[in-house]
């Protein structure tokens, strides 16, 4: 399906207070909640909210808090062999030298960031989700550093254990201090969110949109049921949850981080699409988050933080995670991450956006060729895009370009034609279509639907004008998670997969080589 050549496109950075109201306002899901809060902050509002959080910082252990007042121990505090051989190896146990980031603006706060089960029914309560997030507003950026929890570190006074052992036998302070011994980073402040503030949460929103890369399926009794179709969707709090704790796949613990904070962005369109009406939730809102969280941020400093969020540009946020092995040691699984990566993650967390040097923080899967395939050479492929042109009642179009690697995979729905995308009002006929890199779990999306206003639809970082086309790319600082444009009454994008493997220039070629199944 040859296309004519299309002029050079242009790039224009989305920048400017035009953008301000519809930025990303805060890379977490209790400060998230409060972003429009500032509005009716003084007077009455004010004082209910930060009657609120006082029941959130009087949950707060003093043992927490003399956690976050002692300075991080020293990175060398382990012994043994350190690396991915099951004879041991442990994270923070050798000193490297990787040069300091600069250093931090008085203003600057590291805040750890615990989503935890503290079911009834559960034997013992632990961290699945644990993440730092840095927050300097003098320097203008943000950045979140996702940690493993199978992460194989000493836990001060109880051994080699998993990361997430350490709240089970000592709650977040010693959590907070296991942490601080690994990373070297000087926390001090902390937020605790079980996850039915979480499920509640996002039920209040109505549900967030999340463009889910592909099936997640297991029936497996030994762990928590899951089925969720791949495709642009409304999830409600038992399938958000479910999203972002899975991990019984090839991508394990790091695919879990990986969606959540995938989560976080979806969370901030859905925020933004909602404008105004945003404001009339923000009680219910704040109410089932901070009504079961536990944290030692007072009111004022999370309104502060709300604030700069508003203001923060999305290429100034970066999303940093420890990577490593996963071996197995005496029949336990592991996440096992040497001090000298473990050191550059760091480095990247703590160094601003615009000094930032390249590079990978930990280990990734390698980067996809750019060098072209087209959909043509694909017999599933084609079959595929020309079932659907004959029944989608819009203009279906299909990339002329692929990136190496990447084959047909599946479409939604199998059978049939579209699903129906729920949109607040009704619904819209949507597809999708699902191609596998190699066969690793990691998969490209292509989706087309007739609602235009879906709230991926963002404004993003910056916007190619090509061929009488605007194409919007949306991600992080580093990070193109989905480029959209729209035409003849559709919304198209395409979606890059979990780890981020397709480079920006490929994404854009991929977006740009669409045109017309013939059918």
């Amino acid at each position: 399906m040859p296309r004519s050549p299309k002029a050079s496109p242009t790039v224009h950075q989305t920048e400017g207070p035009k953008r301000l109201g519809r930025r990303w306002r805060i890379l977490l899901w209790g400060v998230g909640t409060l972003l429009m809060l500032c509005l009716f902050g003084a007077g009455g509002g004010y004082l209910w909210f930060n009657h609120l959080l006082a029941g959130a910082n009087r949950r707060v252990d003093p043992a927490v808090s003399a956690a976050l007042k002692s300075p991080p121990s020293s990175v060398s505090t382990t012994s043994g062999p350190v690396g991915t051989s099951a004879s041991g190896g442990v994270a923070g146990s050798s000193s490297t030298s990787t040069p300091p980031p600069p250093p931090a603006s008085p203003d600057a706060m590291d805040i750890l960031l615990l989503g935890t089960d503290n079911r009834a029914s559960a034997p013992g309560s632990r961290s699945d989700s644990i993440m730092l997030v840095h927050v300097d507003p003098a320097q203008n950026f943000i950045s979140v550093l996702s940690i493993p929890r199978d992460l194989r570190v000493a836990i001060p006074g109880h051994g080699l254990n998993k990361l997430n052992a350490a709240y089970d036998v000592g709650g977040a302070a010693l959590t907070i201090r296991t942490v601080k011994q690994v990373t070297g980073v000087n926390i001090n402040h902390f937020m605790e969110v079980d996850f039915q503030a979480f499920q509640r949460l996002t039920n209040s929103l109505g549900g967030v949109y999340v463009d889910v890369d592909r099936r997640y399926f297991s029936n497996d009794p030994t762990y928590e049921p899951i089925d969720i179709q791949a495709g642009y969707q409304l999830l409600d709090g038992h399938d958000a949850l479910e999203y972002v704790r899975y991990r019984h796949d090839q991508n394990a613990d790091f695919g879990r981080m990986l969606r959540q904070q995938r989560f976080l962005e979806a969370l901030k369109e859905q925020m933004e699409a909602q404008g105004a009406g945003l404001l009339f939730k923000l009680p219910g809102l704040a109410s089932d988050l901070f009504s079961g969280a536990t944290t030692d941020l007072s009111a004022d400093q999370i309104l502060r933080l709300a604030y700069f969020g508003v203001r923060l540009g999305e290429g100034n946020i970066r999303q940093v995670r420890l990577g490593g092995s996963t071996p197995t040691i005496n029949g336990v699984d592991y996440v096992v991450d040497s001090p000298t990566d473990i050191a550059q993650a760091v480095h990247e967390y703590l160094t601003p956006v615009t000094s930032a040097t390249s590079g990978a923080s930990s280990p990734a899967p390698a980067t996809a060729s750019t060098s072209p395939t087209t959909s043509t050479t694909d017999y599933h492929a084609l079959s595929a895009w020309t079932a659907v042109a004959e029944t989608v009642p819009f203009a279906v179009e299909v990339p002329d370009y692929l990136p190496a690697g990447y084959t047909y995979f599946d479409r939604v729905p199998e059978p049939g034609a579209t699903y129906a995308l729920k949109t607040g009002g009704g619904s819209q006929p949507a597809l999708r279509i699902i191609y596998r890199y190699m066969r690793e779990d990691q998969y490209l999306g292509v989706s087309e639907t007739s609602w235009l206003d879906a709230p991926l639809a963002s404004p993003g970082t910056s916007v190619v004008e090509s061929g009488g086309i605007t194409y919007t790319v949306v991600g992080t600082e580093g990070k193109v998670d989905h480029i959209w444009w729209k035409k003849d009454g559709v919304l198209f994008w395409v979606s890059n997969t979990l780890s981020y493997l397709v480079p920006e220039s490929a994404l854009l070629r991929m977006a740009e080589s669409f045109s017309p199944v013939a059918k």
